[in-house]
């Protein structure tokens, strides 16, 4: 039978594992989300012919929509990568109950 402090120890780890999961779905979201901004970008600007992959129009479309998800998709994974580091540091520890 297992005491109470190895369930917290295995609920904890089994949710950073889960929280790991998601800092990297989070960053291959990212990964195309930032891409098609930044060729949005450049076909509304004209730069780099990019002007010849989609219209003008579709461009700001795409562009205007993806600010949010991108937004989201950054604070999610930027959050989670603060939180993994500051673990890796020291600053954040496993709590003991007294």
């Amino acid at each position: 039978m297992r005491g109470q402090g190895e369930c917290v120890a295995m609920l904890a780890k089994r949710a950073d594992y889960y929280l790991l999961k998601l800092n990297r779905i989070t960053g291959w979201l990212l990964l195309p989300a930032v891409l098609i901004y930044i060729c949005t970008g450049f076909a509304m600007c004209g730069e780099l012919r990019f002007d010849r992959l989609m219209r003008i129009e579709t461009a700001r479309a795409l562009h205007k929509n993806l600010i949010w998800p991108l937004v989201a998709l950054f604070s999610g994974h930027a959050a989670l990568s603060i939180y993994f580091a500051m673990r890796r540091w020291g600053w954040i520890g496993s709590r003991s109950r007294t």
